[in-house]
């Protein structure tokens, strides 16, 4: 099986995941989806045994999905055109540094500083983001849909946003290239902090079941959706909101710098 292969699998799972009850035949989920998505039955088909999904098929699974198009780049193995990718990476300042001051913000101000991120002019990349080279496993699927935020492994803030296990940025990071054990525990965190439904993730991994004693912080899907807002800001931009921050004193970061830019 091929990498981009794996795209049937996860479809398929995510499909069986949203069954409404056990009456609902995989079958007659994926003639949904085709009609939802408008996309051929055979095509559908097609990609559920192993074929290749083209830009175009993703673009039209969205809505039906409702999982951001980049993100089924990054679920189809494919490399997310520029004009969708994040900033990732951004220097010295990512997405998970603004996650930080963002936490402990009461929800008007956490609202005003989406608004904020919002009105700022996006700044597309011109060419994709380097390959990290990991071989297309439950891991490397959570680290890259993690930098399609712009988002550094941080296991503070997987641990603070979803639970996570407490360990070090460096194991959070081992995940990418299989040198860490994904658990239900890391799956059902970093569905937290991506914005994603548990049992979603679960699917799209392979790796449960949901961690169901998980305590999730109470703004955590504000959070995710602050995060995607935020996600093409350019070094610049996250340096000039770092320092808005900072010199209005509307928060400070409970991590070290270091935490922050790693």
């Amino acid at each position: 099986m091929t990498e981009r292969s794996l795209f049937g699998v996860r479809l398929w799972r995510l499909l069986s995941a949203r069954r409404p009850d056990a009456l609902k035949t995989i079958e007659a989920m994926t003639a949904d989806l085709a009609r939802a998505a408008a996309v051929p039955d055979a095509d559908l088909a097609a990609i559920l045994k192993g074929a290749a999904p083209s830009p175009d098929l993703l673009h039209r699974l969205v809505p039906a999905l409702n999982i951001h198009v980049a993100d089924l780049f990054v679920i189809a193995g494919l490399p997310v055109p520029p004009e969708l990718a994040s900033a990732w990476p951004t220097s010295p300042w990512n997405v998970g540094t603004i996650l930080r001051y963002a936490m402990a913000l009461s929800p008007e101000r956490r609202s005003r500083l989406d608004e904020a991120i919002r009105s700022l002019p996006a700044e597309p990349r011109t060419e994709t983001a380097p390959d990290d080279g990991f071989p297309d496993q439950p891991g490397a699927l959570l680290i890259r849909l993690l930098r399609n935020r712009n988002i550094r492994p941080n296991a503070r803030l997987l641990a603070e946003v979803g639970d996570g296990p407490y360990v070090a940025d460096s194991t959070v990071a081992m995940l990418g290239p299989g040198r860490v054990v994904v658990t239900p525990r890391y799956v059902t965190a970093f569905a937290h902090l991506l914005g994603y439904a548990p049992a979603d993730l679960v699917a799209l991994t392979g790796v449960g079941p949901v961690h169901e004693q998980a305590t999730a912080h109470p703004a955590s899907a504000e959070l995710a959706a602050l995060a995607w807002n935020a996600r093409r800001l350019t070094s610049a931009q996250l340096s000039n909101l770092v320092h808005l921050l900072e010199d209005t004193r509307r928060l400070r970061p409970t991590t070290s710098s270091s935490d922050d830019r790693g």
